[in-house]
């Protein structure tokens, strides 16, 4: 793995589907083949155009795309209670930049962003199917109760809306009582490469605990996250990354995309891949 004093620095920013273009689509698709396997490019296309903005980053001197997530949006009632979900549909790093966090920490932080400034009452959620731990992980690392979670079930509201996204978002691959996405597609799944880096972690106290809630993780079965984008929601690490303070001079997140790219310099990174 590369460390860190020898990557070189990178640019996130935010931007529309519409400004994507058939090469960048093209290299965002050769990042995913990496950790996925059997995922037509056809299809990956076709989910950019529901969008409502990737998040896109890139080695500052030469423009190489090296990570992206792709964030859906919708929002609706459930149970009388407006909510509304950010739904990360592909998360992806190059394998050199592991050990970094700035892609995910840009991505949370312009949900949790919007989610404060929105007056109208609407309780947001942060959501995203994690194949394996690296992706898992988020959920205790910045939220104090999020599902799934190995010794707290979720409140009705919690579940009710879990089940109407994975209805939604995975149709009849989703499972209402186990909260899992089983793409039973011949051909799919993690790449070897990505297997055998899960496998090599299984001991890890971390890997334990997401073993405890998606057992059949090797299988390349998904496990449906979510967590409240509420200030008191986010663990003491999360208040960190996302303080209530301004951003430094320089540094914002985009209010909307759609509002013109948005650029957030990095330091030293600190993100990891879907898988």
């Amino acid at each position: 793995m590369t460390t860190p004093a020898a990557r070189p620095p990178l640019r996130t920013s935010f931007v529309e589907p519409t400004a994507l273009t058939p090469e960048r689509r093209a290299a965002m698709f050769a990042l995913l083949s990496v950790w996925f396997e059997g995922y037509g490019e056809d299809y990956f296309n076709e989910e950019l155009e529901d969008l409502d903005h990737c998040v896109l980053q890139e080695d500052a001197a030469t423009g190489e795309l090296v990570g992206f997530a792709t964030v859906y949006r919708q929002a609706v009632e459930i149970g009388g209670t407006a909510v509304g979900a950010f739904h990360t549909a592909h998360c992806i790093l190059e394998r050199r930049f592991w050990g970094s966090n700035e892609l995910v920490r840009s991505m949370v932080a312009e949900m949790v962003a919007r989610a404060r400034a929105d007056r109208s009452g609407r309780l947001w959620y942060w959501s995203y199917s994690a194949v394996g731990y690296r992706s898992y992980r988020y959920m205790p690392m910045l939220f104090v109760r999020h599902t799934p979670h190995p010794d707290q079930p979720p409140d009705d509201l919690d579940r009710a809306f879990r089940d109407h996204i994975g209805r939604e978002c995975f149709a009849h691959y989703y499972d209402a009582e186990t909260g899992t996405v089983d793409w039973q597609w011949q051909g799919y799944g993690l790449t070897e490469e990505a297997r055998a880096i899960s496998e090599a972690k299984l001991d890890s106290p971390a890997v334990a605990q997401f073993r405890r809630v998606n057992p059949r993780w090797a299988d390349s079965v998904e496990i449906l996250c979510l967590a409240r984008l509420e200030d008191d929601n986010l663990t003491a690490f999360g208040r960190r990354w996302f303080c209530t303070n301004p951003l430094p001079r320089g540094e914002r997140v985009a209010r909307r995309a759609g509002e013109g790219v948005a650029l957030l310099p990095n330091g030293l990174t600190r993100a990891t891949p879907s898988p």
